[in-house]
Formats: C-alpha cells, sequence, structure tokens
C-alpha cells in the first residue's frame, strides 16, 4: 500500500475506532451503570457475527445552535461535540441466517437525541429496508428530537420523513421496534408505528409530552397493562433483543413470501387424551385456555402478545406441523372470555398484521359475547365490535374456526362464525350456539310459563326442563345435522383429534386464493 493510500486508511480507521466509542468513555461507563447497552451493543448481540454491513459512520452533525441574546437571535456553529454517526446506527446484515436491516439511536451522544443528519440517516434507512423486502428492528434510547436548529428552521423534516416511511412501509415489512431507554416529544410515535413493541420494563419510558400526573406514568408497564401499546416487557437489553430474534422466526420477509417453515419433531397426529378433561362438566365453572393451547401446538410453544392486557382474549403465534400460524382464544378464565373494546382493539391490530403477512388465523372461541349495558355502550362497545367485523370480513388469508363450548351472540360472529365465511369450521361436541346464553334466552322466552311455575310451586323443575330442551336445542350435536344452518360447523371433532384436525387443514389451505372487490382502499369503522 503507497503511503498517500496509507494515510487515507489510517484516518479511516481512526474514525471508525472514535465511532465505536460513541460518545465517549465516559459516557459508555454511564450506559453500563444504568444497566443498558451501547447502541453498538445492542447491534452486535442481534446481528450474526460479522454479517452487520453499517452506513453512515463517518457523519457528524451539522446544525447550528440558537442563541438568544437581547432578544436577538444569533449563530453559534457547530457545537463542537462528539457525535459519530450523528447518535444514530443504521446498516443491515443476517439475524439468524435471515436478512434485516436496524437503526438504533446512541444515548452516550447527546443523550441520544435524533438530529438532523441522524433523522435523515434513519428515514433512509426504513426506505432502504422497504426497497429491500426485508424486515426492519428498530431501537430507541433517546431524548428525542435535538433542540437545534438548521437555517432558522427547527430540525423537524428528518422527523417528519421517519413518521411517514414507517407509515408507507407498514404492512410491507415486518418492523420490530424495542424500547430500552426514554423515547419521548414526536419520537414516540415511532416506536408505535412499529408493528411489535418490545419494552424493557427497568429503563423503558414513552412519553408524549405534558406533565406526569402518576409515578407509572409512560413506563413499559403502563403502556402494557393500561394502554396495550407494548407486546412483551423484558427486564434486560439482552431480553428484548433476544425476544426481537424470538419473533423474527414467526414472520416472513414481507407480505409478498409465505410465513416461514419451523423446524419440529412433534408428530402432526399426535393425539392429548387429557384434552377432554380441561373443561369443567358444568358450563358455570371456568378453565385457563392456555391449558388447551399448550397441548395442541408444535412442542407446546405460544408465543403471546399483550399477555398483561386484556386477559380474557390472548393472541400470539405458533406453529402446526412447523406451519406458521396465529392462534386467538377466548379465555373462560378471565371475566368469562367476554368482548368489550380493549381486547376488541388487541384482536383488530393482530388480525390486520396476520392477514397482512400472509399468515393463517385460527380462532378457539368460548365466549359468552360482547358485554352488556350502559357502561359499555358509552365506551364504543358498538364500533370496537365492528371493527373486528370488517377485519374479519376482509381476512383473505387462510382463517379456521373451532368453537369450543360457548359460542353467543355477537362473539360468536367476530371469531369466525358460518355466516362469516372462515375457510374451515370444526367444532369441539360441547359447543353451543345461541343468540345469547341459554339461561338468559329461558328467562326471556319462557318467562311467562316461569310465573306462573313459580306460583304453583314447581318452578325449579319447569326452569331445568325447560334449560335442558334449549340446551339441546343449541347445541352443535343437533346444529351440525343441517349445512345451511346459520348455528353450524362443517364437522364435529372428538377434542383429541384438534391438533391433527388443524395440522391437516393448514396443509390443505396451503394454496387457498380469495379476492376483494376493487376498491383503492376500505374504510374501517371509527
Amino acid at each position: 500500500m503507497g503511503l498517500w493510500m496509507d494515510g487515507f486508511t489510517k484516518r479511516l480507521e481512526a474514525i471508525r475506532k472514535a465511532g465505536i466509542e460513541g460518545g465517549g468513555r465516559d459516557r459508555v461507563e454511564i450506559q453500563h451503570k444504568s444497566g443498558k447497552l451501547t447502541a453498538r451493543e445492542r447491534i452486535q448481540r442481534l446481528f450474526d457475527r460479522g454479517s452487520f454491513q453499517p452506513l453512515g459512520t463517518l457523519v457528524v452533525e451539522q446544525q447550528e445552535i440558537a442563541v438568544v441574546d437581547a432578544g436577538e437571535v444569533k449563530r453559534k456553529g457547530r457545537s463542537g461535540k462528539k457525535s459519530p454517526s450523528d447518535g444514530v446506527v443504521i446498516g443491515f446484515g443476517k439475524v439468524n441466517g435471515k436478512k434485516v436491516a436496524a437503526y438504533a439511536t446512541d444515548f452516550t451522544v447527546m443523550s441520544g437525541s435524533v438530529g438532523d443528519q441522524g433523522s435523515w440517516m434513519i428515514a433512509e434507512m426504513i426506505s432502504m429496508a422497504g426497497k429491500m423486502r426485508i424486515p426492519l428492528i428498530a431501537m430507541y434510547d433517546s431524548a428525542g428530537l435535538r433542540g437545534t436548529f438548521t437555517n432558522g428552521r427547527p430540525g423537524y423534516d428528518g422527523i417528519g420523513r421517519i413518521l411517514k416511511y414507517h407509515s408507507l412501509y407498514s404492512g410491507v415489512i415486518p418492523q420490530i421496534g424495542l424500547l430500552l431507554g426514554p423515547c419521548v416529544g414526536l419520537m414516540a410515535y415511532a416506536p408505535v408505528l412499529c408493528h411489535f413493541l418490545i419494552m424493557n420494563g427497568k429503563n423503558a419510558f414513552l412519553w408524549l409530552g405534558g406533565e406526569k400526573e402518576s409515578d407509572g406514568a409512560g413506563s413499559a408497564q403502563q403502556h402494557m397493562m393500561e394502554s396495550g401499546q407494548c407486546d412483551f416487557v423484558v427486564d434486560s437489553d439482552e431480553a428484548a433483543i433476544d425476544k426481537a430474534k424470538e419473533l423474527l422466526r414467526f414472520l416472513p420477509q414481507n407480505c409478498w413470501e409465505n410465513p416461514p417453515r419451523l423446524e419440529t419433531n412433534d408428530p402432526i397426529d399426535r393425539q392429548e387424551e387429557d384434552l377432554v378433561e380441561v373443561m369443567p362438566n358444568d358450563p358455570k365453572f371456568t378453565y385457563d385456555i392456555h391449558e388447551i393451547i399448550s397441548r395442541i401446538v408444535d412442542d407446546g410453544y405460544y408465543l403471546e402478545l399483550k399477555k398483561d392486557f386484556a386477559t380474557h382474549f390472548v393472541i400470539g403465534f405458533c406453529s402446526f406441523g412447523g406451519k406458521v400460524a396465529g392462534l386467538v382464544a377466548n379465555n373462560p378464565d378471565e371475566l368469562s372470555g367476554i368482548f368489550e373494546p380493549d381486547c376488541s382493539d388487541k384482536y383488530d391490530r393482530f388480525m390486520n398484521f396476520l392477514d397482512a403477512f400472509n399468515i393463517p388465523l385460527i380462532t378457539l372461541s368460548d365466549t359468552t359475547a360482547f358485554v352488556p349495558g350502559d357502561r359499555w355502550e358509552r365506551k364504543g362497545v358498538i364500533r370496537h365490535g365492528a371493527k373486528l367485523l370488517h377485519s374479519y370480513a376482509r381476512f383473505t388469508a387462510p382463517k379456521i374456526t373451532i368453537p369450543l363450548r360457548r359460542f353467543y351472540g355477537g362473539g360468536q360472529v367476530v371469531m369466525g362464525a358460518h355466516g362469516m365465511a372462515p375457510d374451515l369450521i370444526y367444532g369441539w361436541p360441547t359447543a353451543e350456539f345461541a343468540p345469547a346464553g341459554p339461561e338468559n334466552i329461558v328467562q326471556t322466552i319462557f318467562h311467562k310459563e316461569l310465573k306462573r311455575a313459580k306460583e304453583e310451586g314447581n318452578y325449579q323443575e319447569v326452569h331445568d326442563r325447560l334449560l335442558a330442551q334449549l340446551v339441546q336445542e343449541c347445541s352443535v350435536m343437533t346444529r351440525a345435522r343441517s349445512w345451511t344452518d346459520v348455528y353450524t360447523v362443517q364437522e364435529v371433532i372428538d377434542p383429541r383429534e384438534t391438533r391433527p384436525t388443524l395440522c391437516r387443514a393448514l396443509e390443505v389451505l396451503e394454496g387457498k386464493e380469495e379476492k376483494l372487490p376493487d376498491n383503492k382502499r376500505s374504510i374501517k369503522p371509527a
């Protein structure tokens, strides 16, 4: 190598070395004492060894500092602070062999604040990921928009482009956000625009603005348990990154690909004998839906999302015979598996993601329907239910319904009743179809007979007889005799046959095609 080229390469090496240190060793030490990895350490843990290709390593802050002196705004030139890559690490590589793009804000550089150059770097990375048709991982540890000016204007253009590209490529490539520290102001929108959000419960803080009115405001726990904006809460940066890698296993590279095929040694024809013991004999008693899910999915593995939000409805990824699926279910152990606004939103967002990326939807239903009453009507229970109807009706990926027990009211429709045209609908022999629970129907329809029986002293006898007749009429064993009945299934299965049935159903539905009416876009209920 000649002396002339040697000088350039040494200079490049020095710049790269300075970039690895971020804002300097002191700031890196503070980051570690806070229990956090640096941006580059996070990138290193995410990507397969030696596969990450960084971009923008020579970029530095170009902004001017605005200083007000005696009412006059004066320019002070560049800030002079260390700003390798302008506080952002971007690039692409492989995660478990799959091509992935990523960006990470660097808290060691001016508290991870996003500057003029850094914001455009992030926007460019999102756009590149979309064009390359590969998933995007976004890691946030940022004080928000940097409080500087460029040419006398706030540096909002780059931030606007970040939010625009996250939105434009939503449903095109999978986007996973990792919140590993603070993220405030306009940047707080970015992680929520990602399809999934993983938060470090010890350090994450998401806040748009205004005064905090409670100790837990902006915390991972609030965004999981109260607002439902978070999918996973973990206790370290390492765990968050590992969770993102775990989630990627279930996702295709883009909306034009089919879901990946997962490796499993779990036999397709495996039957679980104790499935017949899970459900109580008396429908008034509850059970935990996880006891059924864990027995039917591959290797008993179910990656549940939003686990602590609207716990009466569960959503998550799993596989059957290696075929990836999204499985949703009412959980009778929590609020009897009712539908209300929060669980409706939880279901709706997940359903739309599945459809965008060609992932089959499996519904296990045991619900008493939508919750009635003035309180819930005021909270918009109707429009939340209408959103589910809209999304299910437009769902074109494979969809399979299995009523387990109660399949009542509007709940049955949004879970894929016969009239909503699921591709396949099976039923356990314990399934009951009705516009409301048989007990309520007896009280409504036979109120005169029951009133007379009460006067004659044989109320319980008459009540039980009428209820037994109605339960028999609502039973899938009766309804399934008519293929065209609004309350019916295409086949009744032994609970022990659930796994083999789903494995074979997903196999036969692999080539399914369904076209929607031609239009620019549908308009979901408010």
